[in-house]
């Protein structure tokens, strides 16, 4: 296995354990998303391991992953699912691009799509640990 797609699983991993530990609801869910997404890539890259041109098949995982974190975000209170939302956007994006551009160099196609992954990841870990100081906070104030 490829080094960065090992460092890429373990991170996954990580993230969503936290989350899924800290987060409640929304990070249960958001890691399971994530979670099912990543399995769903992996499959489908193996469907177009050339990286050339469209790949339906991880365009559709990832159209369906934007459609899990728009009803995420909208049954949530917390604000991380609207910015993995607006990350996940822009991957979806990237896949109407290659639909115009057909003969779009495979590994900067590759680099556009994986790239969005990681800020995603950023934003459920650090928007879940801002809710956390905020709820713990509370609960010290009030104590106090």
């Amino acid at each position: 296995m490829d080094t960065i797609l090992l460092a890429f699983y373990s991170a996954l991993l990580l993230c969503a354990a936290y989350v899924s530990v800290n987060g409640g609801r929304t990070g249960k869910a958001g890691s399971a998303i994530f979670i099912l997404a990543t399995m769903l890539s992996a499959a489908a890259v193996q469907m177009n391991p050339s990286w050339a041109g469209t790949s339906l098949g991880l365009f559709a995982v990832d159209a369906g992953c934007l459609l899990a974190l728009l009803i995420l975000a909208l049954m949530s209170n917390r604000f991380w699912p609207i910015w993995a939302l607006g990350f996940q956007t822009a991957a979806v994006a990237t896949h109407l691009a290659t639909l115009s551009i057909p003969d779009a160099v495979p590994k900067s196609l590759q680099a556009l799509l994986s790239f969005w992954t990681i800020p995603i990841l950023w934003v459920m870990v650090a928007g879940t640990h801002k809710d956390l100081q905020y709820k713990l906070g509370l609960e010290r104030r009030s104590r106090a």
